[in-house]
C-alpha cells in the first residue's frame, strides 16, 4: 500500500502538491503548468498518492479528454484503491467558453474550498465558431472569476498554435498567474517565471519515463 507519508513522492506529485497544498490542502493562489498534449493526464495520474483519507480535488475538463482509465490504472500501480482515489477527484466538463466561464466565475467560489485543477481552459477559446467578440467577454468572466476561487488553482495550458488574434488569451493568463512551470517534451522545468516575464523558459532535469507518445515524465512506483 503506498502512503506519500511514508515513501518519498515522485517528482511531478512534487511539484503538484506544492502548487495545490496536498494533500494537506492549505494551501491557495494560481498557479500554471504548461506544456505539450499530455501535459493533462501527467498531472492526472501526478495526484494519485496526494489524494489519501479525505483529500479531494476539483478537476474541471474544459477540452473534455478526462482519462478516468489512465488514471485508475496509476492508482493501482501504486497500490491505491483505483475507485476509491478515482471518487476523490471530483469531475466537471464543460463544452463551450461560455460553461467554462459560468462555473470558474459562478460555480466554484460557492463550492466547499479544495484545489482546482482546471485542464486545457483555452480550448474552447480557440473554437473558431465562437466570434472574438464572444470570446473576449466569456474570457474576461473567466480570468477575473479565477480571482475569486478560494483555493489553490492549479491551471494546466497546452501548447498549440493560437488562431489569429487570440494569442493574447495565454498570454493573459501567463501574467496574471503567481508562478508558472514549463513541462518540456523530455523533461520538466523547475523554474518559476516572475508574473509579467512573458513565457518561461524550457530549464530542464532529466526524466525518468514517459507517456506514449507525448515524451512527458511519468508516475514511478
Amino acid at each position: 500500500m503506498y502512503s506519500s507519508r511514508m515513501n518519498p513522492l515522485p517528482p511531478p506529485s512534487r511539484l503538484v502538491s506544492e502548487k495545490l497544498g496536498l494533500p494537506a490542502g492549505r494551501s491557495r493562489g494560481f498557479h500554471v503548468v504548461w506544456g505539450p498534449h499530455g501535459v493533462s493526464q501527467w498531472v492526472l495520474e501526478a495526484l494519485c498518492p496526494l489524494l489519501e483519507g479525505a483529500a479531494k480535488v476539483y478537476w474541471v475538463d474544459a477540452a473534455n479528454r478526462f482519462d478516468a482509465h489512465g488514471f485508475a490504472k496509476a492508482a493501482q500501480v501504486l497500490g491505491l484503491d483505483p475507485r476509491a482515489t478515482l471518487s476523490r477527484v471530483h469531475l466537471a466538463r464543460t463544452f463551450n467558453a461560455f460553461q467554462l466561464a459560468a462555473l470558474v466565475a459562478g460555480k466554484l467560489p460557492r463550492l466547499p474550498v479544495a484545489p482546482v485543477v482546471l485542464a486545457d481552459p483555452l480550448a474552447p477559446f480557440y473554437d473558431a465558431d465562437l466570434a472574438l467578440e464572444d470570446a473576449r467577454r466569456a474570457f474576461d468572466r473567466l480570468r477575473f472569476g479565477l480571482a475569486d476561487v478560494p483555493g489553490p488553482v492549479l491551471v494546466l495550458l497546452v501548447d498549440r498554435p493560437a488562431p489569429p488574434d487570440r494569442g493574447f488569451f495565454s498570454a493573459l493568463l501567463l501574467d496574471q498567474a503567481q508562478t508558472v512551470t514549463r513541462i518540456s517534451g523530455t523533461a520538466t522545468a523547475l523554474a518559476e517565471v516572475p508574473r509579467g516575464s512573458g513565457p518561461p523558459p524550457s530549464v530542464g532535469i532529466s526524466a525518468t519515463g514517459r507517456i506514449s507518445g507525448t515524451g512527458l515524465p511519468v508516475l514511478e512506483n
